[in-house]
């Protein structure tokens, strides 16, 4: 929902641009753009974009029932 300032109160949106780009990029450049060419090399790639989807994971916002959210939103008025 937009606020009065016109930033948005989503943490959805925050959290992509920190978190989840950058942990998709990490991820999609370790597989895709190295090409690891031995089974060492492929077991690292491999290894690095698990670390990344965990991270990617792990930062994602939690979920707020629709009544903890007015409930939050009404507390800085």
């Amino acid at each position: 929902m937009p606020d009065v300032d016109g930033k948005s109160r989503s943490p959805w949106g925050r959290w992509s641009l920190r978190w989840g780009l950058p942990s998709a990029v990490v991820a999609l450049v370790s597989v895709w753009v190295l090409e690891p060419a031995s089974l060492v090399g492929a077991i690292i790639a491999a290894g690095v974009a698990l670390g990344a989807l965990l991270v990617f994971v792990g930062t994602m916002p939690r979920r707020q029932p629709p009544t903890e959210r007015r409930a939050r939103r009404g507390a800085g008025e």
